[in-house]
């Protein structure tokens, strides 16, 4: 039987237009939104991310690319898409299990950048990510 172990939470803002951080071109990337969680020693272990991040497309149609970090190794990645003249509003969800955390205090960090110049996106929120940790 699979059993919550350990959970962590982080609000940036609850809130549409809580924050103005502007999505910077790749590979510079920007984090918007870290949280830490203790990984007991038991097998098998589990750690499940979620984030929700609101985004406002500015101008052009593009690419953006959200990075999930375990400290400074890249886990996870994926790529979207933006169309700022036809719809200027996103609300995104990520969802990644990390099956390969090691015991101890784990920071995971959310970043996004863009791939396409001509594209300016601003996240406005809501930011929050949250972990869970399964065995």
């Amino acid at each position: 039987m699979t059993t919550l172990l350990a959970y962590n939470a982080t609000v940036v803002t609850p809130i549409t237009d809580g924050v103005q951080i502007n999505v910077p071109q790749t590979p510079a990337g920007v984090g918007i939104a870290t949280v830490i969680v203790n990984v007991p020693n038991v097998v098998p272990r589990y750690v499940e991310i979620r984030a929700t991040v609101g985004i406002r497309g500015d101008e052009g149609t593009g690419q953006y690319l959200f990075r999930l970090f375990r400290g400074t190794t890249e886990i996870y990645y994926s790529l979207l898409g933006a169309e700022a003249g036809f719809e200027k509003f996103y609300l995104n969800t990520i969802q990644k299990t990390d099956g390969n955390a090691a015991p101890g205090p784990h920071a995971y960090t959310l970043s996004i950048e863009k791939f396409t110049p001509d594209l300016s996106l601003t996240v406005i929120g809501p930011v929050e990510i949250s972990a869970s940790v399964y065995g």
